[in-house]
């Protein structure tokens, strides 16, 4: 981890980096070039993206645009000078460009950043901010191990100001339905959650950060996702939204104990990272939830919520309540039956532009800017939810159950 610098960072792409260094040494800062549309009205926050590849481009730029005029974007930052130019061209507006994010940090006009880079980058990323005085939204996860979660933690709660973490799962209609269905007492007291998550590999874009590592691949560049040390594990990149899910279901910060298990067992291509996993979570309040990844199986993406008087399916844009077999004196063993179809509110429905959930994680960062409020997605949710991941591949390891506080963070 050491070895992996911000110099590594910005010349791992040597060509683009030169290309957009020549283009950012030309780079207006963005307040001095808009001359009258400045009048017009003063942005709450003028926001800088760390990262304009899938995440910062395909993601926080339409946000940031839907946003407006509370959020102007002032600066993009990248080492790959397709992605820089990419961004710069959705957003439409002037804004200074660079390939080094520390240079991004120095310009006066950024008042908040976007990281959207790499996850071992996250911690590093999240310091320089913060020391250069500026509100930071960090894409999940809380770093690559248990020290990076309980730094960027302790960072984040010592701030003066707003570190809020892309953690923006609950705020997707179909589970913020749930959650509501849940504690509206559809189905009496949660017992038991499942959740099921099944994908292709990962993104093999070929424009994706390549990381080294001597000890794989005979120390050829890949794709990050490959290696643990880059990414923190198949878990922590592609989950730790799902645990995040399953504690706010079971309406506990953190669980008790976990157990996972899992590995390699299609992509053997020389990566460290697995290709699926099963991890059973115990909450302090008796609820236990489980949860099951596959890279290599057919889409999937689905949760079902067992209580003591029923279940809520999620089926689409469905939610189904089924009865419990026990209820209304049925006899042991007899199947539910559906007791109650409720229809996904059309209006809530994403229909492309701004991922929805996403603009809610910005609308609670107005208030926090506002009114000093705690960020809804704080440093607390993201750790809980990395260390979940940790936790069950250290269940994996010992291939025994673990606690919670097993490891320290």
């Amino acid at each position: 981890m050491s070895e992996l610098t911000r110099r590594r960072f910005i010349t791992q792409s040597a060509v683009g980096a030169a290309a957009v260094a020549a283009a950012a040494a030309m780079a207006v800062p963005a307040v001095h070039v808009r001359g009258a549309e400045s009048s017009l009205s003063t942005p709450l926050l003028r926001w800088g993206i760390i990262g304009t590849g899938t995440r910062g481009n395909g993601t926080h730029v339409p946000a940031l645009k839907e946003m407006a005029p509370e959020f102007d974007v002032a600066a993009l930052c990248d080492v790959v000078e397709g992605r820089l130019k990419a961004a710069a061209k959705h957003w439409g507006k002037a804004a200074a460009t660079y390939s080094d994010y520390q240079k991004l940090l120095s310009n006066p006009d950024v008042t908040a950043v976007v990281i959207a880079t790499p996850n071992l980058l996250h911690r590093e990323m999240l310091q320089a901010a913060l020391q250069a005085g500026k509100h930071v939204l960090c894409e999940k996860p809380a770093g690559v191990s248990f020290a990076d979660a309980g730094e960027m933690q302790r960072m984040a709660e010592s701030a003066k100001q707003v570190v809020m973490f892309g953690m923006q799962y609950r705020n997707t209609p179909k589970q913020a339905k749930i959650h509501e269905l849940i504690q509206a007492g559809k189905i009496g007291k949660p017992k038991y959650i499942v959740q099921n998550s099944s994908r292709g590999d990962w993104n093999l874009n070929p424009d994706v950060w390549k990381y080294a590592d001597p000890k794989l691949f005979g120390g050829k560049p890949q794709n990050w996702r490959f290696f643990h040390a880059a990414s923190g594990g198949t878990l922590n990149e592609f989950s730790c939204h799902y645990f995040d899910l399953l504690h706010w279901f079971a309406d506990s910060p953190t669980p008790s104990a976990i157990s996972g298990d899992g590995g390699i067992s299609v992509y053997t291509d020389g990566r460290d990272t697995w290709d699926h996993a099963s991890v059973t979570i115990t909450y302090p309040n008796g609820v236990k939830a489980v949860h099951t990844l596959s890279l290599f199986g057919t889409g999937r993406g689905d949760v079902t919520v067992m209580g003591e008087d029923g279940s809520i399916v999620m089926v689409g844009d469905t939610f189904q309540i089924v009865a419990a077999p026990r209820k209304k004196g049925r006899k042991s063993g007899a199947s539910g039956s559906r007791e109650e179809d409720i229809e996904l509110d059309a209006s809530k429905r994403p229909r492309g532009g701004a991922d929805p959930a996403v603009l809610a994680l910005y609308a609670d960062f107005v208030q926090c800017v506002k009114t000093g409020k705690k960020p809804d997605a704080d440093a607390a949710r993201a750790v809980a939810a990395s260390r979940t991941c940790w936790l069950a591949e250290l269940s994996a390891v010992k291939r025994a159950e673990v606690k919670w506080n097993d490891t320290t963070a």
